[in-house]
């Protein structure tokens, strides 16, 4: 039988040696044997009490209900073993339910906390965002900006930047193949991947998609950012989506 003084047995369980003086004095844990000079020596029951009694406080029992229960005839140190182990495991699925809740609010916070729009426009200036969320609005209304930004926003960043890389990937084969035509089927093929990939900002009536097209070459900041991609984009591409809803109607 292995032999713990006070102190080898606090280590052990990862207790003060005045926890395990006041247990003593409690009457919960007592010392197997004391030496001449009152010194306290536990042995492997005392380990295995001891642990049932730290299970008992990790369950929130009062120490006063854990001598009770240990003091019962009927108390049967396996069994209680067996019921911690129970009570261990319903403990942790309801400590892993409630880290899950945490995890679904933290990831909810952080989402908030990017919900400014302003966000999304990476390299605009304060000004440039109003000017271009003032012209959506006069040409559209407040009801298409407002719902424009809320798909933005539930987008993510994540989803966004890969939509905007799609995006550049359309109008770059556009620009590529401007010597094919506006009606040539490689650019008809991807003003329809254009008009598939504005549903996920807004949707679009053909009308609308149609007013937007020309708004391209019209709107000097469209027309620039098209433009810059390659010189005359953005009057080719109104173009390319003229024939294309001009020829579906």
């Amino acid at each position: 039988m292995a032999v713990y003084t006070v102190k080898q047995l606090a280590a052990l369980a990862g207790v003060s040696v005045r926890t395990l003086h006041y247990y003593d004095q409690f009457g919960l844990l007592k010392p197997e044997f004391r030496t001449a000079n009152s010194y306290r020596h536990y042995g492997d029951d005392s380990v295995v009490r001891l642990q049932q009694i730290m299970f008992f406080r990790e369950l929130d029992f009062s120490l006063e209900e854990i001598k009770d229960i240990m003091s019962r005839p009927d108390f049967n140190p396996l069994e209680a073993l067996e019921q911690h182990r129970l009570l261990l495991k319903k403990q942790k699925e309801r400590l892993e339910g409630l880290m899950q809740t945490v995890d679904r609010t933290v990831k909810k916070l952080k989402g908030k906390k990017q919900m400014s729009i302003k966000d999304y426009y990476q390299g605009f200036s304060d000004e440039q965002i109003e000017k271009y969320r003032a012209e959506v609005k006069k040409r559209w209304g407040g009801d298409t900006l407002r719902e424009s930004e809320a798909r933005v926003i539930r987008l993510g960043k994540t989803k966004f930047a890969a939509l905007q890389e799609q995006g550049g990937k359309i109008f770059q084969t556009i620009a590529d193949n401007m010597d094919q035509g506006p009606d040539s089927k490689v650019v008809q093929e991807q003003v329809k991947k254009w008009r598939h990939w504005l549903e996920y900002f807004h949707h679009y009536s053909d009308e609308a998609a149609l007013g937007l097209g020309k708004a391209f070459s019209e709107h000097p900041d469209f027309a620039a950012f098209y433009n810059k991609i390659k010189p005359g984009l953005a009057e080719f591409f109104t173009k390319a989506i003229e024939y294309n809803l001009t020829r579906k109607k």
